[in-house]
């Protein structure tokens, strides 16, 4: 199992310097959103001849990248806002290609809205979905689909419903276990069975994880917290997501300043069991 990091949580860097950076902390894999992990503008990185130095810059540095990121609002109310994000991310999936990155992630849209409009809003991302993979099968890319309890796809039923619905090999899921646990499931028991049924669900398509640590305060919101001072059990979590797939990579998302060597180790750690 290869351990990496988010790249902009080390803020925003210089290509080189970030993947310099995450290195020296003992990381060997990121994720890169370009708008949030290098100066602006972000369409710079974009030509051919700047995804292929990125490309060349962190290879050089024994960095690879799991996950470009791309984060649209996948199942927008607004049909203009929905175009706009299906070709955001289209261009995204031409760019990963050149990047080297193997897929291409988002998450749904964050769903505020009566239970009863669920269907309507997955709907629209069915409809997202579909035109990412054909984007994804043009250019020879890999969609990267994440499930969290407050967005449109908000349970691993509901992911696994996806997939079927859209049936294509070019769909995978980015899975942050953390994102799909509520106030009621942080227990350790409840956790793993979280884990089990995404597992049953959806596991021969997971593309990545992403580890991360925190609590809920009394209002029910997540609040980040150092790994290993926060709600998830990913000491016992993690191995068992190991002996699913070793190939995995788990990013670890949200580092802390001036923590990232020892989370590194950390990870290392539970990694092994």
């Amino acid at each position: 199992m290869r351990i990496g990091m988010r790249g902009h949580d080390f803020g925003r860097m210089e290509p080189a310097a970030l993947a310099r950076a995450i290195r020296e902390a003992g990381f060997a894999a990121t994720q890169l959103a370009f708008t949030k992990a290098f100066p602006p503008p972000a369409a710079q990185y974009m030509t051919p001849e700047a995804l292929a130095s990125l490309r060349d810059t962190f290879a050089g540095e024994g960095i690879a990248v799991p996950v470009m990121g791309c984060y649209v609002s996948a199942s927008d109310r607004d049909p203009d806002k929905l175009a706009a994000a299906k070709a955001a991310f289209a261009d995204a999936l031409r760019a990963s290609v050149l990047l080297g990155a193997d897929v291409v992630g988002t998450e749904t849209t964050h769903f505020t809205f009566d239970e009863s409009e669920r269907e309507a809003a997955y709907a629209r991302l069915l409809d997202f979905t579909r035109s990412a993979v054909a984007a994804a099968e043009s250019c020879g890319a890999f969609v990267g689909i994440e499930p969290v309890a407050l967005h449109t796809l908000n349970t691993p039923e509901l992911t696994r419903r996806l997939i079927a619905d859209v049936n294509h090999p070019r769909l995978r899921i980015v899975f942050d276990l953390a994102n799909l646990v509520t106030p009621q499931t942080t227990a350790p028991e409840a956790q793993r069975e979280l884990l089990e049924r995404s597992l049953a669900c959806f596991g021969e398509r997971i593309a990545v994880l992403h580890v991360k640590d925190g609590a809920f305060d009394v209002d029910g919101k997540w609040q980040n917290l150092p790994l290993g001072q926060g709600v998830m059990d990913w000491a016992h979590l993690l191995p068992l997501l190991r002996a699913h797939d070793d190939s995995l990579c788990a990013l670890r998302e949200g580092v802390f300043p001036g923590m990232a060597q020892e989370e590194c180790r950390i990870m290392h750690r539970w990694a092994e069991g």
